[in-house]
């Protein structure tokens, strides 16, 4: 079959108009930035903005910023070679779905456990009293429930976020995650701790939380601990990152395994020595 050459032409001419319609399109969407390319980039840029923490001594303090890191997690499901690197900083997630509406955390951003422990906008939250949020600077003791509040520092006008569990009213799967941020302040959003061996709670429950100390953090309501989640692992923006729950991991001497012991990371030279 032949054709004739206005035929031909038409065709060139239909292909040339669709490609100045895509590059004018695609001119528009950079100059909005629009483009995938650059959603990416300012999501990179607002939740990995490095915040130093403020020091504040030996002990937690309320009003301060903290970092809530499983330090005697390998940071990596399988190291391939070399010594392993331990800690798993709680952190808040916006998956690639959410990159079109959104880049920066949001109501129901996923928390998980990443390996990326660098103090930044995801990783660190103001721990503040449940009694009184007014709070500042005074040391919180074993037993003190608390909130993690999560700054936007995008937007310093949007409501503040809270990191919340819910706890499944009907039998649910084991690998769920039901940590994620939350802009309802509820009883969900309370937790509290408690010294990590079973012979110091007695005579802890009251006494100050040190910065370097090994814990465990409870949800108030469902009355479980914090806990890694280390057979569910995915591939995020930011690289591998671990599931994290509540849920209790205990032994045969009823004590708490490394998947529940955390943490609460509150000045700068407390990180560096570990």
């Amino acid at each position: 079959m032949t054709y004739s050459n206005s035929v031909l032409i038409g065709n060139w001419s239909e292909e040339r108009l669709k490609n100045e319609y895509e590059f004018k399109l695609f001119l528009r969407k950079r100059d909005r930035r629009e483009l995938l390319l650059q959603r990416s980039r300012t999501l990179f840029s607002n939740l990995l903005m490095e915040r130093p923490l403020a020091i504040s001594g030996t002990f937690v303090l309320f009003g301060f910023n903290v970092q809530v890191v499983a330090s005697d997690m390998p940071a990596k499901s399988s190291p391939e070679s070399g010594k392993p690197q331990y800690g798993l900083a709680l952190s808040s997630l916006v998956s690639e779905r959410q990159v079109d509406y959104m880049q920066n955390i949001n109501d129901g951003c996923l928390m998980t456990l990443s390996p990326i422990t660098t103090p930044c906008c995801r990783n660190t939250f103001v721990i503040l009293s449940a009694a009184d949020e007014t709070l500042h600077g005074e040391k919180m003791n074993y037993g003190d429930e608390f909130l993690l509040r999560a700054e936007n520092y995008g937007d310093p006008k949007a409501a503040p976020l809270y990191v919340r569990y819910t706890p499944e009213g009907t039998p649910a799967p084991a690998d769920r995650m039901p940590i994620r941020l939350s802009a309802i302040k509820d009883s969900n959003c309370r937790w509290s701790t408690i010294p990590q061996l079973l012979c110091d709670r007695l005579e802890g429950i009251g006494s100050p939380v040190k910065t370097s100390a090994k814990l465990i953090v409870k949800n108030c309501v469902a009355d479980k601990s914090l806990c890694v989640m280390n057979q569910s692992w995915m591939q995020t923006f930011f690289g591998p990152e671990c599931g994290v729950t509540c849920r209790n991991y205990i032994d045969i001497h009823r004590r708490h395994t490394a998947e529940n012991i955390f943490t609460l990371v509150s000045d700068v030279e407390t990180k560096t020595k570990d």
